[in-house]
Protein backbone atom coordinates (compact mmCIF):
# COMPACT_ATOMS: atom_id res chain seq x y z
CA UNK A 1 0.00 0.00 0.00
CA UNK A 2 1.09 3.57 -0.62
CA UNK A 3 2.32 5.41 2.48
CA UNK A 4 1.23 8.92 1.59
CA UNK A 5 0.90 11.45 4.37
CA UNK A 6 -2.78 12.38 4.23
CA UNK A 7 -4.67 15.40 5.55
CA UNK A 8 -8.46 15.10 5.77
CA UNK A 9 -10.29 18.44 5.86
CA UNK A 10 -13.68 18.54 7.58
CA UNK A 11 -15.63 21.82 7.34
CA UNK A 12 -18.06 22.24 10.23
CA UNK A 13 -20.66 24.70 11.47
CA UNK A 14 -22.77 24.28 14.60
CA UNK A 15 -23.18 20.49 14.47
CA UNK A 16 -21.08 19.05 17.26
CA UNK A 17 -22.97 15.72 17.28
CA UNK A 18 -22.14 15.04 13.63
CA UNK A 19 -18.53 16.11 14.20
CA UNK A 20 -18.17 13.59 17.03
CA UNK A 21 -19.56 10.82 14.81
CA UNK A 22 -17.05 11.73 12.10
CA UNK A 23 -14.12 11.72 14.52
CA UNK A 24 -15.22 8.33 15.84
CA UNK A 25 -15.36 6.97 12.29
CA UNK A 26 -11.83 8.19 11.60
CA UNK A 27 -10.66 6.28 14.68
CA UNK A 28 -11.68 3.08 12.86
CA UNK A 29 -9.89 3.70 9.57
CA UNK A 30 -7.88 0.91 7.94
CA UNK A 31 -5.29 3.52 6.86
CA UNK A 32 -3.32 5.10 9.69
CA UNK A 33 -0.99 7.77 8.30
CA UNK A 34 -3.31 10.78 8.39
CA UNK A 35 -4.34 13.90 10.23
CA UNK A 36 -7.76 15.49 10.47
CA UNK A 37 -8.17 19.26 10.17
CA UNK A 38 -11.43 20.78 11.38
CA UNK A 39 -12.25 23.85 9.29
CA UNK A 40 -14.81 25.62 11.45
CA UNK A 41 -16.72 28.60 10.08
CA UNK A 42 -17.38 29.65 13.65
CA UNK A 43 -15.62 30.11 16.97
CA UNK A 44 -17.67 27.78 19.16
CA UNK A 45 -16.47 26.88 22.63
CA UNK A 46 -18.29 23.55 22.43
CA UNK A 47 -16.04 22.55 19.51
CA UNK A 48 -12.91 23.51 21.40
CA UNK A 49 -14.09 21.56 24.43
CA UNK A 50 -14.75 18.44 22.34
CA UNK A 51 -11.36 18.55 20.64
CA UNK A 52 -9.54 19.21 23.91
CA UNK A 53 -11.06 16.11 25.50
CA UNK A 54 -11.17 13.83 22.47
CA UNK A 55 -8.67 10.96 22.60
CA UNK A 56 -7.52 9.30 19.38
CA UNK A 57 -4.42 7.92 17.67
CA UNK A 58 -4.42 10.47 14.85
CA UNK A 59 -3.59 14.18 14.99
CA UNK A 60 -6.43 16.70 15.03
CA UNK A 61 -5.90 20.34 14.05
CA UNK A 62 -8.51 23.05 14.37
CA UNK A 63 -8.98 26.25 12.39
CA UNK A 64 -11.75 28.53 13.62
CA UNK A 65 -12.91 32.05 12.82
CA UNK A 66 -15.56 34.53 13.88
CA UNK A 67 -19.04 33.71 12.62
CA UNK A 68 -19.55 36.55 10.11
CA UNK A 69 -21.77 34.93 7.52
CA UNK A 70 -20.92 31.99 5.29
CA UNK A 71 -17.14 31.95 4.95
CA UNK A 72 -16.57 28.24 4.43
CA UNK A 73 -14.03 28.79 1.59
CA UNK A 74 -11.85 30.88 3.90
CA UNK A 75 -11.94 28.17 6.57
CA UNK A 76 -11.08 25.46 4.04
CA UNK A 77 -8.20 27.48 2.56
CA UNK A 78 -6.73 28.00 6.01
CA UNK A 79 -7.07 24.27 6.68
CA UNK A 80 -5.18 23.51 3.45
CA UNK A 81 -2.48 25.95 4.55
CA UNK A 82 -2.22 24.19 7.94
CA UNK A 83 -1.98 20.72 6.43
CA UNK A 84 1.20 18.65 6.38
CA UNK A 85 -0.18 15.93 4.12
CA UNK A 86 1.09 15.35 0.60
CA UNK A 87 -2.45 14.33 -0.23
CA UNK A 88 -5.68 16.03 0.82
CA UNK A 89 -9.14 14.50 1.17
CA UNK A 90 -12.25 16.63 1.58
CA UNK A 91 -15.54 15.66 3.19
CA UNK A 92 -18.44 17.65 4.68
CA UNK A 93 -19.28 18.06 8.34
CA UNK A 94 -22.39 15.89 8.02
CA UNK A 95 -20.86 12.90 6.22
CA UNK A 96 -19.59 9.81 8.03
CA UNK A 97 -16.88 7.73 6.30
CA UNK A 98 -16.66 3.96 6.01
CA UNK A 99 -13.60 2.36 7.62
CA UNK A 100 -11.99 1.94 4.17
CA UNK A 101 -12.56 5.55 3.11
CA UNK A 102 -9.02 6.94 3.41
CA UNK A 103 -7.40 3.71 2.21
CA UNK A 104 -9.46 3.82 -1.00
CA UNK A 105 -8.53 7.42 -1.77
CA UNK A 106 -4.85 6.64 -1.19
CA UNK A 107 -4.83 3.47 -3.31
CA UNK A 108 -6.29 5.30 -6.32
CA UNK A 109 -4.29 8.51 -5.86
CA UNK A 110 -2.22 9.94 -8.68
CA UNK A 111 -0.29 13.25 -8.87
CA UNK A 112 -2.47 14.55 -11.71
CA UNK A 113 -5.81 12.96 -10.84
CA UNK A 114 -8.63 14.34 -8.72
CA UNK A 115 -10.74 11.56 -7.24
CA UNK A 116 -14.46 12.31 -7.22
CA UNK A 117 -16.82 10.41 -4.93
CA UNK A 118 -20.44 10.58 -3.87
CA UNK A 119 -22.47 9.72 -0.77
CA UNK A 120 -25.50 7.85 0.49
CA UNK A 121 -28.20 10.31 1.53
CA UNK A 122 -29.78 8.76 4.61
CA UNK A 123 -33.38 9.35 5.63
CA UNK A 124 -34.51 11.28 8.71
CA UNK A 125 -35.14 8.30 10.99
CA UNK A 126 -31.81 6.56 10.34
CA UNK A 127 -29.96 9.87 10.64
CA UNK A 128 -31.56 10.53 14.02
CA UNK A 129 -30.74 7.01 15.21
CA UNK A 130 -27.10 7.56 14.25
CA UNK A 131 -27.08 10.87 16.10
CA UNK A 132 -28.65 9.25 19.16
CA UNK A 133 -26.27 6.25 18.99
CA UNK A 134 -29.05 3.72 18.56
CA UNK A 135 -27.06 2.46 15.59
CA UNK A 136 -23.49 3.11 14.42
CA UNK A 137 -22.05 3.82 10.99
CA UNK A 138 -20.01 0.63 11.41
CA UNK A 139 -23.26 -1.35 11.88
CA UNK A 140 -24.53 0.01 8.57
CA UNK A 141 -21.24 -0.55 6.75
CA UNK A 142 -20.75 -4.14 7.88
CA UNK A 143 -24.31 -5.30 7.09
CA UNK A 144 -25.35 -2.90 4.35
CA UNK A 145 -27.31 -5.44 2.30
CA UNK A 146 -28.88 -6.95 5.40
CA UNK A 147 -30.16 -3.53 6.44
CA UNK A 148 -31.58 -2.73 3.00
CA UNK A 149 -35.21 -2.71 4.14
CA UNK A 150 -34.36 -0.63 7.22
CA UNK A 151 -32.61 1.96 5.01
CA UNK A 152 -34.91 1.94 2.00
CA UNK A 153 -38.15 2.40 3.92
CA UNK A 154 -36.68 5.61 5.37
CA UNK A 155 -36.55 7.35 1.98
CA UNK A 156 -32.83 6.86 1.49
CA UNK A 157 -31.42 8.37 -1.70
CA UNK A 158 -28.50 6.95 -3.71
CA UNK A 159 -28.66 3.65 -1.86
CA UNK A 160 -26.28 2.12 -4.43
CA UNK A 161 -23.46 4.38 -3.22
CA UNK A 162 -23.23 2.33 -0.04
CA UNK A 163 -21.93 -0.77 -1.82
CA UNK A 164 -18.19 -1.23 -1.33
CA UNK A 165 -15.87 -2.80 -3.89
CA UNK A 166 -12.09 -2.86 -3.51
CA UNK A 167 -10.37 0.00 -5.40
CA UNK A 168 -8.46 -2.18 -7.88
CA UNK A 169 -11.07 -4.92 -8.22
CA UNK A 170 -12.42 -5.78 -11.66
CA UNK A 171 -15.97 -4.75 -10.76
CA UNK A 172 -14.77 -1.35 -9.57
CA UNK A 173 -12.78 -0.83 -12.77
CA UNK A 174 -15.84 -1.71 -14.85
CA UNK A 175 -18.12 0.62 -12.87
CA UNK A 176 -15.59 3.46 -13.14
CA UNK A 177 -15.14 2.91 -16.88
CA UNK A 178 -18.85 3.33 -17.57
CA UNK A 179 -19.37 6.23 -15.15
CA UNK A 180 -20.16 9.33 -17.19
CA UNK A 181 -20.94 11.51 -14.16
CA UNK A 182 -17.47 12.26 -12.84
CA UNK A 183 -17.21 15.69 -11.29
CA UNK A 184 -16.14 17.21 -8.00
CA UNK A 185 -18.73 17.24 -5.25
CA UNK A 186 -17.38 19.09 -2.22
CA UNK A 187 -18.41 16.37 0.24
CA UNK A 188 -16.12 13.68 -1.21
CA UNK A 189 -13.05 14.39 -3.32
CA UNK A 190 -9.27 14.33 -3.06
CA UNK A 191 -6.09 15.38 -4.86
CA UNK A 192 -2.42 16.06 -4.26
CA UNK A 193 -1.75 19.20 -2.23
CA UNK A 194 0.68 20.51 -4.85
CA UNK A 195 -2.14 20.73 -7.39
CA UNK A 196 -4.30 22.73 -4.98
CA UNK A 197 -1.41 25.11 -4.39
CA UNK A 198 -0.94 25.54 -8.15
CA UNK A 199 -4.46 26.95 -8.50
CA UNK A 200 -4.33 28.71 -5.09
CA UNK A 201 -7.08 26.69 -3.43
CA UNK A 202 -10.75 27.66 -3.16
CA UNK A 203 -11.81 31.03 -4.60
CA UNK A 204 -13.03 33.14 -1.68
CA UNK A 205 -14.17 35.85 -4.12
CA UNK A 206 -17.28 33.93 -5.18
CA UNK A 207 -19.94 35.87 -3.23
CA UNK A 208 -22.38 33.07 -2.42
CA UNK A 209 -20.09 30.43 -1.01
CA UNK A 210 -20.13 27.50 -0.94
CA UNK A 211 -22.39 27.56 -4.01
CA UNK A 212 -20.51 26.33 -7.10
CA UNK A 213 -17.09 26.43 -5.43
CA UNK A 214 -16.58 22.76 -6.33
CA UNK A 215 -17.49 23.48 -9.98
CA UNK A 216 -15.04 26.37 -9.99
CA UNK A 217 -12.23 24.31 -8.48
CA UNK A 218 -12.76 21.54 -11.03
CA UNK A 219 -12.26 23.66 -14.14
CA UNK A 220 -9.22 25.33 -12.60
CA UNK A 221 -7.62 21.96 -11.78
CA UNK A 222 -8.43 20.71 -15.29
CA UNK A 223 -6.68 23.79 -16.66
CA UNK A 224 -3.38 22.55 -15.20
CA UNK A 225 -3.84 19.02 -16.53
CA UNK A 226 -5.64 17.31 -13.64
CA UNK A 227 -8.02 14.53 -14.73
CA UNK A 228 -11.28 13.82 -12.89
CA UNK A 229 -11.70 10.14 -11.94
CA UNK A 230 -14.51 8.37 -10.13
CA UNK A 231 -13.98 6.84 -6.70
CA UNK A 232 -17.59 5.81 -6.25
CA UNK A 233 -18.29 2.42 -4.64
CA UNK A 234 -15.00 2.31 -2.75
CA UNK A 235 -14.79 5.66 -0.91
CA UNK A 236 -18.17 5.46 0.79
CA UNK A 237 -19.84 8.14 2.91
CA UNK A 238 -23.12 8.24 4.85
CA UNK A 239 -24.76 11.66 4.71
CA UNK A 240 -26.93 12.70 7.64
CA UNK A 241 -30.29 14.12 6.66
CA UNK A 242 -31.01 17.82 7.32
CA UNK A 243 -33.10 20.67 5.94
CA UNK A 244 -31.82 22.39 2.81
CA UNK A 245 -32.11 25.96 1.58
CA UNK A 246 -32.97 26.78 -2.01
CA UNK A 247 -29.80 28.24 -3.53
CA UNK A 248 -30.89 28.45 -7.17
CA UNK A 249 -30.36 32.20 -7.51
CA UNK A 250 -26.99 32.07 -5.75
CA UNK A 251 -25.93 29.17 -7.97
CA UNK A 252 -26.81 31.09 -11.13
CA UNK A 253 -24.97 34.22 -9.98
CA UNK A 254 -21.79 32.34 -9.14
CA UNK A 255 -22.07 30.33 -12.36
CA UNK A 256 -21.95 33.56 -14.38
CA UNK A 257 -18.87 34.74 -12.50
CA UNK A 258 -17.17 31.41 -13.15
CA UNK A 259 -17.89 31.69 -16.88
CA UNK A 260 -16.19 35.10 -16.91
CA UNK A 261 -13.14 33.64 -15.17
CA UNK A 262 -13.03 30.83 -17.74
CA UNK A 263 -13.09 33.34 -20.60
CA UNK A 264 -10.14 35.15 -19.01
CA UNK A 265 -8.36 31.86 -18.21
CA UNK A 266 -8.07 32.88 -14.53
CA UNK A 267 -7.39 29.38 -13.22
CA UNK A 268 -5.22 30.74 -10.40
CA UNK A 269 -7.66 32.53 -8.11
CA UNK A 270 -6.54 35.84 -6.62
CA UNK A 271 -8.36 35.43 -3.32
CA UNK A 272 -7.42 31.92 -2.29
CA UNK A 273 -4.88 30.36 0.07
CA UNK A 274 -2.65 33.31 -0.79
CA UNK A 275 -3.98 36.80 -1.42
CA UNK A 276 -2.50 37.82 -4.78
Amino acid sequence: MHTLKVSVIVPTYKDIVALKLILDAFSQQTYEKFEVIIAEDDDAQVTKDLLKEYICKYTIKHFFQEDKGNRKPRAVNNAIDMSIGEYIIFIDGDTIPYTTFIESHVKLSNPYVCLCGRRVNLGTKVSNELRNKKISSLDIEKSYIGKANYLLKDNIRHYEQGFYFKPHSMINKILSHFDSNTSIVASNFSCHKDRLLEVNGIDEALPYAPSRDDTDLQWRLESIGVVMKSIKFCANLLHLDHSRNDRKLEDEYNKKLIEIKKMNNEYVCKNGIKKL
